[in-house]
């Protein structure tokens, strides 16, 4: 038969697994005794309290803000028993500038700060609050406008030429009015390392200068962009003749010998493709109704290409057209040899001009040959839209069949329109 063992208090003290747990329990209860127990009162430091700076309804109404000086912490002394102590946090002290309210101007301001506690948090003391002063900026706002100035320094590889094209061609600048005002131009600086012969970008900061050309550093002011990419768009050069384009010019009429063109030669760039089509760059057009035979200068635009650009100095081209040699004829034609054209055929008209007289240019020996059986009349009353009466048109005057000479000058004929 089995004998049943009797519990032992002196056997379980002597295991050493139970005597360790119940030391641990005993120091525990100590502890949380001891402390419930301690009424001596310590010091404690509370930090990173928000300072709260609250300007007067009239401030703001008039336009006034704080730019620096308001995003500050503080700390605080406290003085409690040592549980109360351990629970407090930054969200039981109120830190403010109670002077904040008397500002009414611009200017600079240094505040004393008290602190104290949230309504409900007690148990416990303010010693003192650090920083116990603190200093702001206040003004008025203000917004303004520049274009960014390019101020880049590169080195172009021979044969080729960059153009630079910004991110951004105008940066908006917010700040205090009187920091703001300081403002006289804004841009990007810096050197651009190696010769450029392909397309590439770089990123450069903006600057703000003022009216000396000082750069100004203020971080109280803000950018709508605080730093510019500038691509270089590169492209070869290449240099090409200049062509006069006519209109109007007969086409047997050879008058090389007559021109005078500055410049013959212009610098172009653009696209590898496109550059090697061309051979030659054109003017804007010469309307030989507009040359008489005198001596006639014309500054004229060139036709450039799209994706061409024009590098040299010379933007337009100066002409000069002597034509003295040439002789002119006046020449009468009598509306029997008018033609009008494109009027609608619920309408009729009658001419109201007999005659007009027209001024033919040309070599001699070519002139004296042309009368008016060779010169066309024609009215063009396609946009007359319904109109009756008496209305003034104007006149395409052509020589049939001479290609030496031309005609000078604009006509207009008369004609009277009515429905049938």
């Amino acid at each position: 038969m089995k004998t049943k063992r009797r519990f032992s208090l002196s056997r379980l003290f002597r295991n050493n697994k139970f005597v360790l747990i119940l030391s641990l329990i005993i120091a525990v209860i100590l502890w949380v005794i001891i402390s419930l127990s301690n009424t001596n009162e310590t010091d404690s430091i509370i930090s990173n309290i928000p300072i709260q700076i609250n300007l007067s309804d009239d401030a703001e109404q008039n336009g006034l803000e704080i730019f620096s000086g308001d995003d500050q912490n503080a700390s605080v002394s406290v003085r409690g028993n040592r549980v109360t102590l351990g629970s407090i946090t930054s969200d039981d002290i109120i830190v403010s500038a109670q002077t904040a309210g008397t500002i009414s101007t611009s200017g600079t301001y240094a505040l004393s700060l008290t602190a104290k506690k949230v309504s409900g948090a007690d148990n416990f003391e303010i010693n003192s609050v650090s920083p116990s002063v603190i200093t702001i900026f206040v003004d008025q706002s203000k917004s303004s406008t520049f274009k960014v100035e390019n101020k880049l320094k590169y080195t172009v590889a021979e044969g080729y030429h960059a153009d630079v094209t910004l991110s951004a061609n105008e940066i908006k600048v917010k700040g205090p009015q009187t920091e703001v005002s300081k403002i006289a131009s804004v841009g990007i600086e810096g050197n651009v390392g190696g010769e450029i012969r392909e397309d590439r970008s770089s990123d450069f900061d903006v600057v703000l200068y003022d009216s000396s050309g000082t750069e100004i550093h203020n971080g109280m002011i803000e950018l709508s962009d605080s730093s510019i990419t500038a691509n270089f768009s590169v492209m070869p050069e290449k240099e090409v003749p200049i062509t006069l384009a006519y209109k109007n010019k007969p086409s047997d009429l050879n008058i090389d010998s007559f021109v005078d063109i500055s410049p013959t030669k212009i610098l172009i760039a653009g696209p590898k493709k496109d550059l090697k089509k061309i051979t030659s760059i054109s003017t804007e057009e010469i309307d030989f109704s507009d040359i008489s035979n005198k001596k006639t200068k014309f500054k004229l635009d060139l036709d450039l290409p799209n994706k061409i650009v024009n590098l040299s100095e010379n933007k337009n081209i100066d002409v000069t057209l002597d034509m003295r040699s040439y002789k002119s004829k006046r020449i009468n034609i009598s509306n029997d040899n008018f033609e009008v054209t494109g009027l609608d055929e619920d309408y009729t008209y009658n001419f109201s001009t007999d005659e007009i007289s027209i001024s033919v240019k040309g070599p001699k020996s070519k002139i004296k040959k042309i009368s008016a059986s060779d010169i066309s009349c024609v009215i063009d009353a396609s946009d007359i839209d319904g109109t009756t009466g008496s209305i003034s048109l104007p006149a395409e005057i052509k020589l049939k069949d001479s290609k030496s000479c031309w005609v000078y000058g604009e006509y207009k004929v008369n004609i009277y329109v009515f429905k049938r």
